[in-house]
């Protein structure tokens, strides 16, 4: 109660008058009807809707707010989005603050009605960004600034009021999406000037040659040339057309032919010429003609009707290009994984990572085992989000995305954990750990000392069986088997266990302490990795971890850890190992790209600016044998313990994961910086256009606005 005791008496009152089932935090509530917070009591530090029980937060349905509203990381806009899903109706009327932040209510799936304070002038990049449930609010008439994305997405906002307001700057795509009719115009031609840079390819290609003559009238292209083989990549050429030049009807006598061409070397490697005639786009594979149309693709947005002759000559860097994502933290819902295949299919990404189970759910069917999903599938109340978080994929939803992505020319890779990160399991199957212990789905974030169990033949009977039936789902030939934070430090699962004790004795390990617990895992490893590629044709990827003395040849090791990446890449080599780097300092995209940007509060997570995800050289400062032979790709990880909604998934990529797709496909000497940003500048533009929040924190994304250019029409 230190906390409370610190409030005004009157919130003090107001918490104490609330029912038993508000106050626990161990049992389902009901949401409250209304809470009434004066922030204007007390100080400024303790009168905040932080201090409200995180039980109460989870279930408000009405929140109104008075005296002064707190912006900081922590603050009350951080507290209502992330922590308060429920709140229905906002009420700021008599609150004070001047602005409504970046990003303040992003994605928030609740809120039905807000009502702004008086003294608001500014309403901040995407506010109220994909706030699909939104249908009312007035602008007082002190708003002068509405900034880009404000309310995108606001799909249901059919009373929108801004005959008070004041406006003298409407900012890009600020109501896209919304119903309500005559909306304030922007009053910044944003996409006229970003499209001065004609070539905002992102990656940028091997070659890129500006051709004489005439430019391609595209509004002629009458006619897609493919062969039978190409069926796909025809129809993606379609939906280009549509989408980028308004073609919903093919008529003229200029082409676009679709080409297979044993000559193009490299299997994702492609050939683009484009000239009055038409477009060739040729390729030795499927892949590489697709990667062809994503270039078409990002070349027609900035110069839809009218293309100039130019020819590209381009493949990939590195052979995978990889996002991984975390549904278990918080549940990704099936639609939103395809939006995100689609989106990254554009910047040439070729692998979307799952990370299906952890210890806070497990969130794939597996049918031989249904307490899985039953009992674990539910992510409970945790650390602050004080709500659930529900869903699990069934096997045909995962067939669908497999299917889907792969049009896409994406493999899916599962992630099954072992021997850590098996809470959710263990719940749901106690005889998984030592002593076959009950144990609560894990409620924080943080590393769990429950561990399967290597001295158990069930274990080993379990992962066979959930591997068997993923294999089934996921044709990929790659399965990830985790490995991390197992024994590093170590714990003591294994240590006292008499079973693990004999196993040891078994196997010659001679120590009783902790010290030689790797040869355990080890021991796991080899009968899992033995199953997989024998009975399978799986090959094993794990998080790579310093104590794992011996990695099996053949197998593919992350490098993830901050200041680790050479350790990681000379046992790869002694073992004979390939690697995929995702080192913390430029790859992990759950980080804030900005200090102060999302995510506001977290355990001391690093800044993972946009420069320093650019900066990664993939050969590491090793030799051509390396890249060669040892280098496997780069993988962006985007964590969800403090992604909330699915636009924070997003958010937290973008624009981070365009440049890590550059690090992967384009060669070192065609990459710069300073080109990225002006390239940048079109793309995210175009994605915010089309829904996608992303991250404007990074020096240069107000370039732009220095010399106004007023708008003429909207996008």
């Amino acid at each position: 109660m230190h906390l409370l005791s610190r409030c005004s008496a009157a919130l003090l009152c107001c918490l104490l008058a609330l029912p038993l089932s508000a106050q626990s935090t161990s049992t389902p509530r009901a949401p409250v009807e209304a809470y009434t917070l004066d922030l204007s009591q007390g100080s400024a530090t303790t009168a905040q809707v932080r201090l409200l029980p995180a039980e109460l937060k989870a279930g408000l349905k009405t929140l109104v707010l008075t005296g002064a509203l707190s912006s900081d990381r922590n603050g009350d806009f951080r507290q209502i989005r992330d922590l308060c899903p429920n709140v229905e109706v906002l009420d700021l009327s008599a609150a004070t603050c001047t602005e409504i932040p970046d990003n303040a209510f992003l994605g928030h799936r609740g809120l039905r009605k807000v009502v702004l304070p008086q003294g608001v002038k500014r309403i901040g990049r995407q506010a109220f960004f994909n706030c699909k449930n939104l249908q009312e609010v007035v602008l007082p008439s002190a708003v002068e600034i509405i900034e880009d994305g404000a309310f995108n997405g606001c799909t249901a906002l059919r009373k929108l009021d801004t005959s008070r307001a004041t406006l003298r700057n409407v900012g890009f795509a600020a109501f896209e999406g919304v119903p309500t009719a005559q909306l304030p115009q922007p009053t910044f031609d944003l996409w006229a000037k970003a499209a001065q840079e004609k070539y905002s390819l992102i990656p940028y290609p091997a070659q890129l040659e500006v051709q004489q003559g005439k430019a391609l009238d595209v509004s002629r292209i009458g006619k897609i040339e493919a062969a039978p083989e190409l069926a796909n990549e025809a129809s993606y050429a379609r939906r280009i057309l549509r989408d980028r030049a308004g073609l919903n009807v093919l008529r003229g006598s200029a082409k676009v032919q679709l080409l297979l061409d044993a000559t193009v070397q490299n299997a994702e490697g492609y050939e683009l010429t484009a000239n009055k005639k038409g477009i060739v786009i040729k390729g030795s594979t499927p892949a590489g003609v697709f990667y062809g149309l994503t270039t078409l693709d990002q070349l027609l947005t900035a110069q839809p009707q009218s293309l100039e002759p130019v020819k590209i000559v381009d493949a990939p860097r590195t052979r995978v290009r990889e996002l991984m994502v975390d549904p278990v933290r918080t549940f990704i819902p099936f639609a939103e994984l395809k939006r995100m295949v689609t989106e990254m299919a554009r910047y040439k990404y070729n692998a979307l990572h799952l990370h299906l189970v952890d210890d806070q759910a497990w969130r794939i069917e597996i049918k031989k085992y249904p307490r899985l999903v039953a009992e674990s599938s539910l992510r409970p109340a945790m650390d602050d989000m004080q709500y659930t978080s529900p869903g699990f994929y069934t096997q045909d939803e995962m067939r669908e995305l497999v299917a889907f992505a792969a049009q896409h020319h994406i493999m899916v890779i599962p992630e099954i954990e072992m021997p850590g990160h098996e809470v959710a399991a263990i719940h749901a199957y106690p005889q998984l750990t030592v002593g076959n212990k009950k144990v609560p789905v894990r409620t924080t974030s943080g590393v769990s000392n429950n561990l399967l169990n290597p001295a158990s033949e069930f274990t080993y009977q379990f992962l066979f069986d959930v591997f068997d039936e993923l294999a089934k789902v996921f044709p990929a030939p790659y399965v990830h088997l985790g490995g991390d934070e197992a024994g590093n430090p170590p714990l003591d699962d294994w240590t006292t266990d008499s079973a693990c004790i004999a196993l040891k004795e078994k196997l010659g390990i001679t120590t009783r302490d902790r010290s030689e617990n790797w040869k355990l895992q080890k021991y796991m490893f080899d009968r899992v990795i033995a199953h997989l590629r024998d009975k399978l044709g799986k090959t094993p990827m794990f998080w790579y971890e310093t104590d794992f003395k011996e990695i099996q040849p053949g197998c593919i090791t992350f490098a993830w850890r901050h200041g680790l990446t050479k350790t990681a890449i000379d046992a790869a080599r002694a073992n004979k190992a390939k690697i995929m780097l995702c080192p913390g300092e430029h790859c992990y995209l759950d980080y804030p790209m900005d200090k102060g940007d999302l995510p506001e509060v977290n355990w001391g997570m690093p800044v993972t600016s946009l420069k320093r995800v650019y900066e990664l050289d993939p050969r590491w400062g090793q030799d051509d044998e390396f890249e060669r032979d040892f280098l496997f790709g780069v993988t962006g990880t985007l964590w969800s313990e403090c992604m909330p909604q699915p636009e924070r998934v997003y958010y937290q990529a973008f624009p981070r994961a365009m440049a890590l797709a550059e690090v992967g496909w384009t060669p070192q000497a065609r990459r710069n910086y300073d080109h990225f940003l002006r390239r940048l500048q079109l793309i995210q533009a175009d994605q915010l256009r089309r829904g996608y929040p992303s991250s404007s924190r990074f020096a240069g994304y107000d370039q732009l606005r220095k010399e106004e250019v007023p708008a003429t029409h909207s996008k």
